[in-house]
């Protein structure tokens, strides 16, 4: 399981050269802030269901989780091609089945067919985001997507609480609750230089989708970051 995490962040430093990918530009700063940092919460997993992962650039956190569990069907959206086609590539050097990378929007996705020809419009159990948007812009591009009784995993910094609070009448309108907040600790994050920045503290916002989502939601027109509800 390591050889293949090692393998992946290699795969993702070198691509790093020639397409912005990630900010960490060397194995050491890209193993701890974005393998490391994406498998904080993966105690909070359940071992199988679909997963969808929001923006997501680099691969991370959707790659790191379906490498160390194996049984999720992962779909990973971005809506920069050079992004989704090196995603693709990586599963395919990985050898990882059941998970793979669509270049679209979101708005765009929501209602057409996902992987397995079922509408993506709360077809998935889980969906992550990670560094993709404010809370409520997130909810309401995550929420549509989402089963009832289905969750976002938001992964966020120190200022989640303030993002919580100017969510409410998102949440409201979406269908969603705050279930709980869990916070961990990443040991020494690490700067380019590879000197230690110390432990720096994560904090998984978890939302339970607890009735059905107006079906005009998400908007178009880039309204969601726009104009958050």
């Amino acid at each position: 399981m390591n050889k293949i995490l090692e393998r992946f962040n290699e795969l993702l430093v070198e691509k790093n050269k020639v397409v912005n990918l990630t900010a960490h530009k060397t194995l050491e700063s890209s193993w701890s802030n974005n393998i490391q940092d994406s498998l904080l919460f993966v105690d909070e997993f359940n071992k199988t269901g679909k997963v969808l992962d929001l923006g997501s650039g680099c691969g991370c956190p959707a790659i790191p989780l379906k490498i160390v569990l194996n049984d999720l069907d992962v779909t990973m959206l971005d809506s920069v091609r050079k992004k989704t086609d090196f995603l693709n590539e990586a599963v395919t050097e990985l050898g990882l089945a059941s998970i793979r990378a669509v270049h679209t929007r979101i708005e765009d996705f929501v209602d057409a067919k996902a992987a397995d020809k079922v509408s993506s419009r709360e077809g998935f159990d889980i969906v992550t985001a990670r560094a993709v948007a404010e809370l409520p812009t997130l909810l309401e591009y995550s929420l549509p997507f989402l089963k009832v009784g289905g969750r976002l995993f938001a992964f966020k910094g120190k200022n989640y609480q303030t993002e919580i609070d100017l969510s409410s009448n998102a949440l409201k309108i979406l269908g969603g609750e705050v279930e709980r907040v869990v916070s961990k600790v990443l040991v020494e994050e690490k700067s380019e230089g590879g000197e230690s920045l110390g432990d720096i503290e994560r904090f998984l916002v978890i939302i339970k989708k607890i009735r059905k989502t107006p079906e005009k939601y998400p908007r178009g027109k880039n309204l969601p970051r726009l104009k958050p509800l």
